[in-house]
């Protein structure tokens, strides 16, 4: 029986997917995920992290992407909650490595953690009614399996991000509503075409403030 952990990466940016991805690996070889080191991706450099995913995914476990694409968000969001839109999405990550689970570790996505865990198992299924789902804050810090996946998880998504930037023959910083070259980026482009690029996540909050912000410019 395997062990998973689940992580994603990209849920606050508003350009690029959200990737969630799952890592497992039979219960009696955790230790070669210690032996690893791994941490949370975001404790370790660009390079750290390129090194331990091929590490990872050459080890004998499993491992599964579930990558939600800007405009599944932007129908998604007009439907349901990011929570559950998640929640969804790490299913499909534990369904997708199609090994029998014994225990699923993830990060929460809810400030609850016992209602995500419970969500979660009942998502699932019956098939997994003997899985112990277990949900928690800062599970990257805590278990190894789960920083696995983060680190999967956000190499993938850095993957993808940097093959838009190729396509779209431009550089646009992080992604993140904070960063000030994104959102000079994404106010030109709507400036210029009236509308944003399909890897845009048109429903987060900052598209609609650069709208206003660039509509109201407009008049003057």
């Amino acid at each position: 029986m395997h062990v998973c952990g689940v992580d994603e990466a990209g849920r606050g940016p508003v350009i690029g997917p959200l990737v969630v991805a799952s890592f497992s690996i039979s219960e009696d070889k955790l230790n070669q995920i210690e032996s690893l080191e791994v941490k949370d991706s975001k404790k370790l450099s660009a390079k750290r992290r390129k090194e331990l995913f091929s590490e990872l995914i050459n080890l004998s476990g499993n491992y599964f992407f579930r990558i939600l694409n800007p405009t599944f968000l932007n129908d998604e969001m007009k439907k349901y909650t990011l929570n559950e839109i998640e929640l969804h999405a790490f299913k499909d990550a534990i369904i997708g490595l199609k090994v029998p689970i014994i225990r699923a570790i993830c990060d929460s996505c809810d400030v609850d953690t016992n209602r995500f865990s419970r969500n979660l198992k009942e998502s699932l299924g019956d098939e997994f009614s003997s899985c112990d789902v277990v949900a928690s804050h800062k599970a990257e810090d805590k278990y190894p399996i789960v920083a696995a996946a983060s680190i999967l998880a956000k190499v993938k998504r850095d993957e993808i991000i940097k093959k838009i930037e190729e396509d779209a023959g431009v550089s646009f910083g992080s992604g993140y509503p904070s960063d000030p070259k994104t959102i000079k980026f994404l106010e030109n482009y709507y400036r210029f075409h009236n509308r944003f690029p399909d890897f845009v996540r048109t429903e987060w909050k900052t598209l609609a403030n650069i709208k206003s912000s660039v509509s109201q410019r407009k008049l003057f």
